[in-house]
């Protein structure tokens, strides 16, 4: 079994671009590591995009920009942040639940780019089965959650349960076919 010695003694080239003593560290290093580690602490706790986590860590007044950067890269090296990844998994928890225009506003107000969002919703509507079954899922739930009877519904009622749905980002053919079909109501 090697030991730690072991490697520093058969990779000296690699040792030589870290400083693995603590005392030693420049003051610039350490805000650099601690903000490494504050990073990953607002990661563990739950997942953010890029533009909120960099929001966080400038906001502290503890890290210059410069610093923020490199701690970014980092992240990004490893995987730790990753607009698109973040995406699609929001995509998937929302899916059924609520509209395709609303998730997508959701991914704005978090601060994925644009392109992520195109790239994730692009790759969720090619799967037609899921992307075509939740949009109608969540339509219907959202009319649960309106009225229990919709052949009850005069016409005024009827109308505003439309406006309301298509408030919330669901289109018209969408939510007719779903008050079209009541065999689930």
């Amino acid at each position: 079994m090697k030991t730690v010695d072991d490697f520093l003694n058969e990779h000296p080239d690699e040792v030589s671009k870290y400083n693995l003593d603590p005392l030693k560290l420049s003051e610039r290093d350490k805000l650099r590591n601690r903000c490494k580690e504050r990073s990953l602490y607002l990661l563990e706790r739950a997942p953010k995009t890029e533009l909120k986590l960099r929001e966080k860590l400038l906001s502290s007044g503890k890290y210059d920009e410069e610093i923020v950067d490199e701690t970014m890269d980092f992240l990004k090296k490893y995987g730790y942040v990753d607009d698109l990844r973040f995406a699609e998994q929001l995509i998937k928890q929302y899916s059924g639940t609520k509209s395709i225009r609303e998730i997508e506003q959701k991914l704005y107000q978090r601060g994925v780019e644009r392109n992520c969002i195109k790239q994730a919703m692009s790759a969720f509507k090619e799967d037609e089965e899921l992307s075509g079954d939740s949009e109608l899922k969540a339509v219907k739930a959202a009319i649960r959650k309106k009225c229990r009877d919709t052949e009850a519904l005069n016409p005024d009622s009827k109308r505003k349960l439309y406006a309301s749905l298509m408030r919330k980002g669901f289109s018209y053919s969408t939510v007719t076919k779903a008050l079209s079909i009541d065999e689930d109501f």
